[in-house]
């Protein structure tokens, strides 16, 4: 499924973000990953594209000028949009991708569920710059070091005290955990209620108890932030719980955010896969070994045929999980397929190239080492490969998918 051949405002969207990602991202992507910095710069000149850290509250007008239509039956193009964006920004730099977007996945949740009050917090939490000129970032505070991939087994706690609940506990991995302004924090209210009760809490930074830990030195995704952030007898106002006024599911309600961003996960795996085949191309058409050249081999071209086959069944996964998401259908399934296959498409298609290319594809700066590394974690964050084979046989078989 191309969801581009007859859609003017896709197609113009991925031309842009794919411009940015070749003039922007790619030259400094090396840089941030040697020193494992944030790229604020860039995410100061990606506002200008539309792609602000309140864009996913704000919906689709900050990218395209336009709103979604009104009405139930009225297909959106949140979905579709973050997969367009996703692969493109990813073929730049996965590390820089999830800086860029990665307060989405904090604002995601509050777009589905909040009330307008909430997402106006998030907008006055996120407006203008930090106290070191930085744009200000949002982070999304669901893992735990006990659980892992185990979102019903969350361990942080939401105790009811009048008019707030109080926070404890700890969560580790979080993306932009030392430098967010604003936490969507997934906590247990009522351990005697199981998935029910967990609930999230939008929680601003400098709240006393709400203490950022330390950074994470990682394999990948080198350029975007991740972090522990503990809580303790963190006081937050009732009003800052997502769902109230709103038919809140709980723990379902983190698992529908998830249905959502998984298939721009998989499409930034799509991304990777993307870079490093495009590198591979280059190098066998203008290479050679044993005076033939590179291209003539039927080895090597049947490497390359086996590489685009997987990326575009990759990438039509990924269409199909969003287009059904715009267009209110269930993509439970289709959304796990998505971001599972597209994981081990990245891991693949970066291991052949890194064998093909051999010893100089092992070289530090070498951008097929680069992405061999960035492919990694897309196995293991937002649901790991296992976890997401469960989602998909519970769907085929009946059983509650999630």
């Amino acid at each position: 499924m191309d969801i581009f051949h007859d859609n003017a405002m896709l197609a113009g969207v991925r031309q842009m973000l794919g411009a940015f990602a070749k003039q922007y991202i790619r030259p400094v992507a090396m840089k941030h990953d040697r020193e494992e910095s944030m790229p604020w710069a860039l995410m100061k000149q990606a506002q200008a594209f539309g792609m602000t850290q309140t864009a996913v509250v704000d919906g689709r007008k900050a990218l395209t000028g336009k709103d979604d239509e009104e009405g139930a039956n009225k297909p959106k193009s949140q979905s579709r949009l973050g997969v367009v964006g996703s692969e493109e920004l990813a073929y730049g730099c996965a590390g820089v991708c999830l800086a860029i977007g990665g307060s989405g996945l904090a604002a995601s949740p509050v777009a589905r569920v909040g009330t307008e009050e909430q997402k106006q917090e998030v907008r006055r939490l996120l407006k203008g710059d930090d106290e070191h000129g930085h744009v200000k970032v949002a982070a999304m505070a669901l893992s735990e070091p006990s659980t892992g991939s185990d979102i019903s087994g969350l361990a942080t706690s939401a105790r009811k005290d009048g008019d707030h609940y109080v926070l404890n506990g700890s969560k580790q991995w979080i993306t932009n955990g030392q430098s967010a302004a604003a936490y969507v924090v997934w906590a247990q209210t009522d351990p005697s209620a199981g998935r029910a009760g967990v609930r999230g809490f939008l929680v601003a930074r400098g709240t006393p108890g709400l203490i950022p830990g330390r950074k994470e030195h990682k394999l990948g995704i080198r350029a975007s932030e991740t972090a522990q952030v503990h809580f303790e007898d963190c006081r937050v106002h009732k009003d800052m719980m997502l769902g109230i006024g709103a038919s809140s599911e709980g723990l379902g309600d983190t698992k529908k955010m998830l249905d959502s961003t998984r298939p721009m996960v998989g499409a930034q795996a799509v991304g990777i896969a993307r870079a490093a085949f495009d590198y591979l191309v280059e190098r066998v058409q203008g290479g050679t070994i044993h005076g033939t050249a590179l291209k003539q081999h039927q080895h090597v071209a049947f490497e390359l045929a086996e590489m685009e086959m997987e990326i575009q069944a990759a990438r039509a996964l990924v269409h199909k999980s969003a287009w059904m998401a715009d267009h209110g259908q269930d993509n439970v399934r289709m959304a796990s397929i998505a971001k599972a296959y597209g994981a081990k498409v990245a891991q693949d298609v970066t291991a052949r190239a890194l064998t093909l290319l051999g010893e100089e594809a092992l070289e530090p700066d070498h951008p097929v080492e680069k992405w061999y590394r960035d492919a990694q974690i897309y196995d293991i964050f937002e649901g790991t490969g296992q976890i997401q084979r469960r989602i998909i046989a519970r769907s085929i078989l009946g059983v509650n998918a999630t």
